[in-house]
């Protein structure tokens, strides 16, 4: 069991742990990022996916010591799964990815850490737009070429949705047509934009960020910002966080 795994609602002690006992805007602005829209409630955050963030709790010497945490760690905060509508419903395992994500997302960018009853998987760097525009894949082609020489090739078309990729391309782009999207999928960093049908890319590097090339993760950086570009979409990294130039 996690170290706030205490009622059926948590996510298996999911835990953000932070060095500063006070880290006021820094997650105020962090959680907006990936959230305009969240809202407060005493005691938590909730987010449009489903995902409760509960805290701050205070990490005591006492606590640290008995949950064996890195010395230095001051507060935590924990996720959970919300009740939702029928229409919103999320399963708890997308709830839990989400969740997990999150945390991960939150630690990397306010330098805390997290910690978990089960190791957290490192997500492969797959960085994805959400836009209003379509742009047909001999277009998204040439948009790629600055980014990746390899030869891209139009790959298992149809109607809904097509794959870009070939040989010595370090990118792998899938894409999914507005006939497909789904609201409660799309990451909550679109805000307003995420109620109307958008067209979806994902752009992988088959790697997770620790171990893909630096050079290949900012290749696969420009590329999702040019595409956003085109198709006045929102980029988000592999944690759901908006990209920014």
């Amino acid at each position: 069991m996690g170290l706030f795994n205490r009622t059926a609602g948590k996510l298996d002690g999911r835990t953000l742990l932070l060095f500063t006992a006070d880290p006021g805007d820094a997650l105020t602005q962090a959680v907006r990022l990936y959230d305009p829209g969240v809202r407060s409630w005493p005691g938590r955050l909730i987010f449009a996916n489903g995902v409760l963030l509960y805290g701050p709790v205070t990490v005591t010497p006492k606590l640290r010591q008995q949950a064996g945490l890195p010395e230095g760690t001051a507060v935590a905060y924990y996720v959970g799964a919300a009740l939702q509508s029928h229409a919103e419903r999320r399963t708890h395992e997308d709830k839990q990815g989400d969740g997990d994500l999150l945390v991960q997302g939150l630690a990397s960018r306010l330098g805390g850490t997290v910690t978990s009853a089960e190791p957290l998987t490192d997500p492969e760097v797959t960085l994805s737009v959400w836009g209003d525009q379509a742009v047909p894949p001999e277009q998204l082609i040439e948009l790629l070429r600055p980014y990746d020489e390899g030869d891209f090739k139009v790959q298992d078309q149809t109607k809904n949705s097509y794959s870009v990729y070939g040989v010595g391309t370090y990118l792998l782009v899938n894409y999914w047509s507005p006939q497909l999207y789904t609201e409660k999928d799309a990451p909550p960093a679109l805000g307003k934009l995420r109620s109307r049908p958008l067209h979806h890319w994902d752009l992988s590097v088959g790697r997770s960020r620790k171990k893909a090339a630096a050079d290949v993760a900012s290749r696969a950086r420009g590329a999702a910002l040019a595409l956003a570009g085109r198709c006045g979409g929102i980029p988000v990294d592999e944690y759901w966080f908006p990209l920014t130039p």
